[in-house]
């Protein structure tokens, strides 16, 4: 019976120990609804809206008045402050009161009304480089916006036709399409990265003390007790609860988290929510692993930090690996977290099939299979020190 066998047995005590003991109770339940509630709500409005830009208008004419108009019923861009020289900008920028700023010339009308070259002048503050990404984005569209207005107003005066001075403007259009993410939503792009790593992070600090805490407490005499010596028994029943639990988690996430701050997945969700199990089973005994090298349960925290702190950098989510040295590149593929997160992004935004993500599968399989073989070996070299 599997209710008498040695794995239920030592899987029954670690259930127990999880509810009893506050720390990993705390690990495992409560304080990864906390970060992924706190961090749903951060990003709940999707898109940055309203940056505070400040305008210096020198022209003070019909078509500046118009482009004024223009920046305000944007939607990205409010116009904060009214000023007269551009050496202010900087410190209005030092103070914080804007990200922005935009600067119409004198004769601006008269120049392009006549043909001849103006400019409007962009600042933007790129300390933060999406704001100044998405300020100079906004400005570009209203200023060609704007030209093409012009242009479009003195073609039609010599007698052609609105299509036809479009033709002689643009005689090249260029259509755009953008996927997976058309809107450039926040909610879509950082909530699934930040969840997933916080996920992985909680599993693994967890789970470096599934091993470690029993020579803390002194109690693996308990555990060899019921496994009668067998590592297999000790393995995985320790990690079992532990696998249980956070796949709770999984469904949570995809389940409850994702839709109450909608977050998109287009792919299909059975699939998704294996890929969550597969990467949990990774991140446990991953966790278990160092627990099981290292004895001494602060040295084995330690080590998981050590790992886990770069793992979010080095994933290709905020920068792409194949953007970063050779080097770098290697050290990011070394980490169970760029696979998964490579095959989540996949599988739930561009509703790809297994198939695309057979590489980031293979690897992630290698971490549990590497996992599980150091473990045991680790675990049998404990058991018999501790039997000497």
């Amino acid at each position: 019976m599997f209710t008498n066998s040695k794995i239920f047995r030592i899987a029954k005590r670690e259930f127990k120990r999880i509810l009893e003991r506050k720390t990993l109770y705390f690990l495992i339940i409560i304080l990864p609804l906390f970060i992924y509630m706190l961090i749903g709500s951060i990003y709940k409005n999707e898109i940055m809206r309203e940056l505070p830009t400040a305008v210096i208008d020198y022209d003070h004419s019909q078509l500046s008045r118009t482009a004024i108009q223009m920046i305000e019923s944007s939607g990205s861009i409010a116009i904060k402050e009214y000023l007269v020289s551009p050496d202010e900008i900087k410190s209005e920028f030092r103070k914080g009161k804007i990200q922005g700023a935009i600067v119409i010339p004198y004769n601006f009308e008269k120049d392009a009304k006549s043909g001849k070259q103006t400019s409007i002048t962009v600042y933007k503050n790129s300390s933060n480089v999406i704001v100044g990404s998405l300020l100079l984005k906004e400005a570009s569209t209203i200023i060609k916006t704007i030209s093409v207005g012009v242009q479009l107003k003195k073609i039609q005066s010599s007698g052609k036709t609105k299509e036809e001075a479009m033709n002689i403007m643009m005689p090249i259009k260029l259509d755009t399409h953008s996927l997976y993410n058309p809107n450039y939503s926040y909610v879509n792009y950082f909530i699934p990265g930040l969840v997933t790593f916080i996920l992985q992070m909680m599993i693994m600090i967890a789970s470096v003390l599934i091993i470690s805490s029993e020579f803390a407490h002194e109690t693996f005499s308990e555990v060899l007790e019921l496994s009668g010596g067998s590592e297999i028994s000790i393995l995985f029943g320790k990690a079992i609860p532990h696998i249980l639990i956070n796949s709770a988690s999984a469904f949570l996430i995809v389940g409850v988290i994702f839709p109450l701050f909608g977050v998109t997945v287009n792919g299909n969700y059975l699939l998704v929510i294996s890929l969550f199990i597969i990467f949990i089973i990774v991140c446990v005994m991953f966790g278990i692993m160092i627990s099981s090298i290292f004895k001494d349960q602060f040295m084995a925290t330690e080590v998981a930090v050590f790992i886990n702190t770069p793992g979010f950098i080095f994933s290709g989510f905020t920068f792409p690996l194949w953007g970063m040295p050779v080097i770098h590149n290697i050290f990011g593929n070394m980490m169970p977290y760029t696979h998964f997160l490579s095959a989540f992004v996949k599988l739930s935004q561009m509703n790809a099939r297994l198939f695309a993500i057979k590489y980031d599968l293979i690897i992630l399989i290698s971490f549990i299979i590497v996992s599980v073989v150091v473990s045991l070996l680790m675990i049998r070299m404990r058991v018999r020190n501790y039997e000497k």
